[in-house]
């Protein structure tokens, strides 16, 4: 019997320090790089020349491109089938709402935070107030969801 044990020690030893490696999951996974260029490219929306689609090789910049389209025009054609990528207030429909017809900005920071979401700072200017979110230092926080970066707040600070 002592025998049997002293090769089985060793035996159960190798085999509980067995190389575990390659069991990471799907929620083990890093969080997604922001993709946005930050620089002096300025985008421009005006209601009357809208048009579907986005032209930019960032997702971040296509959902905020996005989410302004449907600020300036909540029933853009794009808008319809995008509402869970956008806060709700972004297709509230009321006349004292003073919506911008045209708005633009350029993108000067981004900030990853620790919860996987990235403040997207940008400079903006519109012919609106629609909540005092479309003039000054405006902040998208972005969020990756459905495989995309959609826009989950978007806020305004003072310079």
């Amino acid at each position: 019997m002592k025998k049997s044990l002293i090769f089985l020690i060793p035996f159960l030893l190798l085999t509980a320090c067995s190389d575990a490696s390659d069991t990471s999951t799907s929620a083990e996974q890093k969080a997604p790089q922001p993709d946005a260029v930050t620089g002096d490219e300025i985008y421009s929306f005006d209601i009357n020349t809208l048009e579907p689609g986005c032209n930019s090789d960032s997702m971040m910049i296509c959902a905020i491109n996005l989410s302004i389209k449907c600020t300036i025009n909540p029933q853009f054609s794009e808008c319809a089938e995008n509402t869970k990528f956008m806060p709700k207030f972004v297709f509230m429909e009321d006349d004292s709402l003073q919506r911008p017809t045209s708005q633009s900005y350029k993108i000067t920071k981004l900030k990853p935070l620790p919860d996987d979401t990235v403040e997207v700072y940008t400079q903006s200017t519109c012919n609106g107030n629609w909540f005092g979110l479309c003039n000054g230092n405006i902040i998208y926080v972005m969020k990756m969801q459905d495989g995309r970066w959609s826009v989950k707040d978007i806020y305004a600070v003072e310079s």
